[in-house]
């Protein structure tokens, strides 16, 4: 499908500009950006299994600017970016432990990056370092779109739940800590999507009336259960690269 169908479908993922790409702790989702890239992301899913989808990132180039331990998450990006059409590179960079006064690796890093990638993804980097690329950069930067900090996988995981949800509303049980980066965005971005929230203690028994328990006491993996059973991780997966394609093209084809 060509670009110009993709802009005119809708909104995809306006909240995600490339100043929040390359930092996963602002404010919580706004209502309005949360059901559009949920929208966006749920025709992307349709598409990819009907056979629709195309290549609209065809032509582009995304970079992994990896550091010497890139996450083992890196390549459901690189996936997400390849179905969709765009060419993906890897690129090592560690920052200098004592960078020459008279060089600036960083500002130099970014304009090679301006100059050879429409995108760029920055999950090696401290988020300070990843601002100062997208600002000499001049593309859209992101600070590890596909790490479970970025707002990407909090939209991903209120994909899979609404798919459970029937008919639209439905209570939820939030076991964890509400107050870290993720834990905030989540809880609000499900309220702004129609969800009852209710914020448990980290020693509450997970027995509740709720719909749908959202076990993040280990922040390692959270647990998705509706009606006492475990949501399908593979599903869980399928929606998490279909946020992301959602963002890389919001912000691809209208940078």
């Amino acid at each position: 499908m060509p670009v110009k169908s993709w802009i005119a479908a809708g909104s995809t993922f306006a909240v995600v500009t490339s100043s929040l790409s390359a930092s996963p702790h602002r404010e919580p989702l706004a209502a309005r950006n949360v059901l559009a890239t949920l929208a966006a992301a749920e025709r992307l899913r349709t598409r990819e299994r009907d056979g629709t989808a195309g290549q609209p990132l065809r032509g582009k180039n995304l970079a992994l600017l990896l550091g010497p331990s890139p996450s083992g998450d890196i390549s459901t990006l690189r996936r997400a970016a390849q179905d969709l059409g765009a060419r993906v590179a890897e690129v090592r960079f560690t920052e200098p432990a004592k960078p020459a006064p008279e060089r600036d690796d960083v500002l130099a890093l970014a304009r090679m990056l301006g100059r050879m990638y429409d995108a760029v993804d920055c999950e090696a980097l401290a988020p300070a370092t990843a601002r100062r690329i997208e600002q000499d950069a001049g593309v859209p930067v992101y600070h590890g779109l596909c790490l479970d900090e970025h707002p990407a996988r909090v939209l991903a995981d209120l994909m899979t739940l609404r798919e459970h949800r029937s008919p639209p509303g439905g209570s939820m049980l939030f076991l964890g800590d509400a107050k870290t980066p993720r834990g905030s965005q989540f809880v609000s971005a499900a309220r702004a999507a129609g969800f009852d929230v209710l914020v448990g203690s980290s020693g509450q028994p997970q027995s509740n009336d709720a719909s749908f328990l959202v076990d993040a006491r280990h922040s390692a993996h959270w647990s998705l259960l509706a009606s006492g059973r475990p949501l399908d991780e593979a599903r869980r997966t399928e929606n998490h690269r279909c946020v992301m394609q959602a963002v890389l093209l919001d912000s691809i084809v209208k940078a």
